[in-house]
């Protein structure tokens, strides 16, 4: 992925957005791998904790309200907003349970904002048969989080106890918001004014419904995963931390492969290939949950690359959906995709403590079966319009 291949203004803003989604990520991400640290340090049950994330995940029904609020006022804008929004969540959630548990909701909301307003200006910015790279740059960030942040999470709550992570994080992400902040006019100039309402076509749909199923079987191991680690194996923060490094190594692997592979390939096979990975991996571990350390870290680091994969590829294609109303679409996207996440966050603790890991994962593959199901039989790739041939 080189970031020569892109226009002038996408390069300059590229790396402080990196490395604050890195760090936003982190935030999001930590409160899956370590919930029973943060369901412990807020004062609340783990079951208690996965209502808490419901309740974050439900926030992305604004996403709709998002989208009008980046159209109106500028992709820029709405970045630098959610950023310095999301660095006051993270530091304010290191001074109480309570504000922990708020702090939590609020980064969500933030990010969400973000995540929209990233997806519309890479839409705008890079063409379609390039945005693959784009999105797989950004996505660096991501599995940056698990490779870097949430090691680093791990052993801040180990030394120092709940409060340290969110407190780091938010103070090592305001420069980049004000960073952002500065960028904002620039990352703006030059969009187009967008439709209020989007075209829904047949292809939209099934885009949006295998998105939906895809995060919603995904939702399942994350809710899980720290959960059954800790359970099984009997680790700590620290060592769930380093031993997700595999995973984490592999996240990172999916998303430089997107650049090559999914713009050649298409975005919709990419989606399909990588879903299919993960799909496998989590009836792989229904089957075998009490498997060897060894033998279940190996399938979770397979499974975040088929993830990572499909994600990443899912980027470009929700936001050329309907090229007249980018913003709007991948709002939409976040909203629908964020429903079947709320659900599963209402569950996943609760069926794992009633059903255990196995039976977990065997509902995370049935809903990645359907996923692979909508997105092979519904979704068309789309084809960008010649007008935007400039960007090439």
């Amino acid at each position: 992925m080189n970031p020569g291949a892109f226009r002038p203004a996408v390069r300059r803003a590229m790396p402080g957005l990196i490395l604050l989604r890195l760090l936003f990520n982190t935030g999001t991400r930590m409160a899956y791998t370590y919930l029973p640290a943060f369901a412990r340090g807020a004062q609340i049950s783990d079951t208690s904790m996965g209502n808490v994330l419901a309740v974050r995940d439900v926030a992305a029904f604004g996403a709709p309200l998002i989208g009008r609020w980046t159209r109106q006022s500028g992709t820029g804008k709405v970045m630098a907003t959610a950023g310095l929004g999301g660095s006051v969540c993270l530091m304010a959630g290191a001074i109480s349970p309570v504000l922990l548990i708020i702090g939590m909701v609020g980064l969500g909301v933030a990010s969400l904002a973000h995540t929209v307003a990233i997806q519309s200006w890479i839409g705008h910015a890079v063409a379609y048969e390039r945005r693959s790279r784009a999105a797989g740059l950004m996505e660096l960030s991501w599995g940056g989080a698990a490779l870097i942040g949430l090691p680093a999470v791990g052993l801040l709550l180990d030394r120092f106890g709940w409060r340290a992570a969110p407190l780091v994080l938010g103070v090592l992400s305001l420069p980049f918001s004000f960073l952002a902040l500065r960028q904002a006019s620039m990352m703006s100039s030059g969009e187009p004014m967008e439709s209020a309402k989007p075209k829904m076509t047949r292809t939209a749909y099934g885009a949006f419904a295998g998105y939906a199923l895809m995060t919603a079987s995904a939702q399942c191991m994350f809710l899980g995963h720290g959960l059954w680690l800790e359970d099984t194996y009997e680790l700590s923060a620290s060592q769930i931390g380093l031993a997700l490094l595999g995973s984490a190594v592999m996240e990172v692997i999916a998303t430089l492969s997107t650049a090559s592979i999914s713009d050649r390939i298409g975005k919709r096979m990419s989606i399909i290939g990588g879903s299919v990975l993960m799909t496998i991996c989590m009836a792989a571990l229904a089957v075998a949950s009490t498997a060897p350390l060894l033998v279940g870290l190996v399938l979770l680091a397979l499974f975040f690359l088929g993830f990572e994969f499909a994600i990443v590829s899912s980027i470009p294609l929700m936001s050329e959906l309907d090229p007249d109303a980018r913003a709007a679409m991948v709002a939409r996207s976040q909203a629908v995709s964020t429903l079947a996440k709320i659900l599963i966050s209402l569950s996943a603790v609760w069926i794992y403590q009633a059903r255990g890991f196995g039976f977990l994962m065997a509902l995370a593959a049935a809903l990645g079966l359907l996923s692979i199901l909508a997105n092979a039989v519904f979704v068309a790739e789309p084809s960008p319009p010649p007008e935007l041939a400039h960007l090439r």
